[in-house]
């Protein structure tokens, strides 16, 4: 373990691996708010980037304390059943066991009053150094953060836009992805766990309109997410849907095999969760490729 501003992460990443060494260029970090997101979001590009030879680390922001784990459940038990969960997950994708580090804030929850240590609350400056820190020695080509929205305006998804921005300037990260989704496609398939998500935060915070209150329009009516228009770069992930589908059954904690999520069929399942979307700020880089 490794106490980094204050806050514990697992052992810094390991050196350069061999396909760097054989000069592969691309080093990509995917910085996470907590873990099933880097699965549901960006499994299929992780995938895809490692396939293609890329060398990928993820960084959670919490171990996910906040989430679902049954009625009584023990947070810290939950952290650490979620926290082995993400190194399945990232099994799944072919991330490397020293590929995966926590920052090791709180979960922040949905509609809670903040307390020491969550990361919603979390100076910036400190939390984006940590990261920065993380970064700097693995020479990351690329970091992957949320939209402004945070995606789907979880307190934490916002915090990590603003952190991940922050670090990048830091750690002199000249491209920057921002992950979202696009709002009006997933309007025409089956619910996302996006629409879910959604959900809970407009009834637990008591937004409207923009957050919860769209109606027939479902995500096409709302701020989340992006229009069509705006995205820079959707990545056909369906030739390793099996991968992200493995990894999103690893959270089993979240997304139980018995879920309906987990329940659609093939076709069903490459139709919600086959594409993958991001913005660019900076020079192209190795997810542009992909797209």
């Amino acid at each position: 373990m490794n106490r980094i501003g204050g806050f514990i992460a697992t052992a810094p990443f390991g050196a350069p691996s061999s396909r760097q060494n054989r000069g592969v260029p691309a080093t990509v970090a995917f910085f996470h708010a907590h873990p099933d997101d880097e699965a549901i979001f960006t499994g299929g590009t992780i995938r895809r980037l490692v396939d293609d030879g890329a060398r990928v680390v993820i960084v959670f922001a919490t171990t996910g304390e906040g989430g679902e784990g049954g009625e009584g459940a023990d947070p810290a038990e939950l952290a650490a059943r979620r926290t082995e969960e993400s190194r399945t997950a990232a099994a799944a994708l072919g991330v490397e066991p020293d590929g995966v580090a926590f920052l090791g804030y709180r979960d922040s929850g949905i509609g809670v009053t903040l307390a020491p240590g969550m990361f919603a609350g979390a100076p910036l400056e400190r939390a984006a150094a940590s990261l920065a820190d993380l970064l700097e020695p693995i020479g990351v080509d690329a970091l992957v953060i949320y939209d402004p929205h945070g995606i789907y305006g979880h307190a934490d998804h916002v915090q990590v836009h603003r952190v991940g921005w922050l670090a990048a300037e830091l750690a002199a990260v000249d491209t920057v992805y921002e992950c979202t989704v696009d709002r009006e496609y997933l309007h025409f398939v089956e619910t996302h766990l996006v629409e879910r998500a959604r959900e809970s935060v407009a009834m637990l915070v008591g937004r409207d309109g923009g957050a919860g209150g769209a109606g027939a329009l479902g995500l096409a009516g709302t701020s989340f997410g992006l229009p069509s228009v705006l995205i820079d770069a959707t990545v056909d992930v369906r030739s390793v849907l099996a991968a992200k589908r493995a990894a999103m059954l690893a959270h089993e904690s979240q997304i139980p095999a018995e879920s309906s999520t987990m329940q659609l069929d093939s076709a069903t399942f490459a139709e919600v969760y086959g594409y993958e979307w991001y913005t660019r700020t900076g020079p192209r880089g190795p997810i542009d490729v992909l797209a």
